[in-house]
């Protein structure tokens, strides 16, 4: 399993936990009217609508890492090759 994919698996799980509680919650508040409780249950929804605003920032960031990572691959690509005709220009034997 990628790092990608068991970070999706861990999001997925904390996600459904913290919205699951968060519905248990304000239905529970509900129904022995406490106000105290369905407060706390929205909070735990909007911490799971935090989780995945935080996740996507987090995957957008992995891919702009990704991205660099393979032009500076790409530079250096370059980099070996002009050094590599340099040094057949300066020993043409």
């Amino acid at each position: 399993m990628t790092s990608r994919r068991s970070a999706r698996l861990v999001f997925a799980v904390g996600f459904g936990v913290l919205l699951l509680d968060g519905a248990g919650a304000v239905f529970l508040g509900q129904m022995l009217g406490r106000t105290l409780m369905i407060g706390v249950g929205l909070l735990l929804i909007l911490a799971a609508g935090g989780l995945v605003l935080a996740y996507r920032r987090w995957m957008a960031a992995l891919d702009a890492i990704d991205t660099a990572r393979r032009d500076l691959q790409g530079e250096i690509a370059r980099l070996r090759a002009a050094v590599r005709d340099a040094q057949a220009d300066k020993h043409p034997f």
